[in-house]
């Protein structure tokens, strides 16, 4: 549940799961792969959520969608060519960026995205690519990009952003499990213990950002969870722990 709620209103629900999944003795690319379940399904019942609500622009979340479907499967499989090492480094180095960039213009840009004329061109589409890449690498993190680019690469405001980051993670997730399933890398008893609560989770998370104080709480509930996320993978890769 705790995943499926971060994930949709902080985009960081795969730092509570992923670390969770390797601590009950699943091997880090079979964590990996498991991951990807209720990610799929919490993202499904987020997106059903602000569908009834009338909150997702389909028309540009199926735009964004092709380049980052696109770059998910090759980073799905990019993950089996890079040693483990490199892995870790990549991570920490990835979510310390998420955190410089959350203190100096995501906070202006959820308070003044209103005020942003929408744009979707090369630019942003090659962005959208390359946070594919990392969805179907290790998505931990990659939908906090993708609500980053959202809001200040397409002037997207707070609702519609997290209501087409969710329905975008729906088409990438998908198309990256069909390389693990394909592998037989996914424990599906944990997918489907994991996934029952993400689609509950999912559904708060969801319910949470559409609510008159949503911008208040937003910016510092996802500023503690990718500043947590700092700390453990940290202390995770220095220790070199599992």
């Amino acid at each position: 549940m705790a995943c499926g709620f971060l994930n949709t209103v902080a985009s960081s629900g795969s730092a509570v799961l992923l670390p969770a999944l390797m601590a009950i003795g699943l091997d880090p690319i079979t964590a990996n792969a498991t991951n990807r379940v209720p990610l799929l399904l919490g993202s499904i019942s987020a997106t059903w959520k602000f569908h009834t609500r009338k909150a997702v622009p389909w028309g540009l979340a199926i735009k964004v969608s092709i380049p980052t479907s696109i770059g998910a499967i090759v980073g799905a499989r990019l993950i089996e060519m890079v040693p483990r090492r490199d892995v870790g480094l990549i991570i920490t180095g990835a979510i310390l960026l998420a955190l410089v960039l959350l203190f100096t213009k995501v906070k202006d840009a959820i308070q003044h995205a209103d005020e942003r004329p929408l744009r979707f061109g090369p630019l942003q589409i090659a962005m959208f690519f390359g946070i594919g890449v990392w969805l179907g690498f290790i998505v931990l993190d990659g939908a906090t990009y993708l609500l980053l680019v959202l809001t200040l690469g397409v002037g997207l405001s707070l609702v519609p952003a997290t209501a087409v980051k969710s329905a975008v993670l729906v088409a990438s997730t998908l198309v990256s499990m069909g390389l693990f399933i394909y592998h037989a890398e996914i424990d599906w008893t944990m997918a489907a213990l994991t996934g029952a609560g993400s689609i509950v989770g999912g559904v708060l998370g969801a319910n949470f950002t559409m609510s008159p104080n949503a911008k208040r709480y937003v910016f510092w509930l996802l500023a503690g969870t990718i500043f947590a996320e700092v700390i453990h993978l940290g202390v995770h890769y220095v220790f070199k722990t599992h």
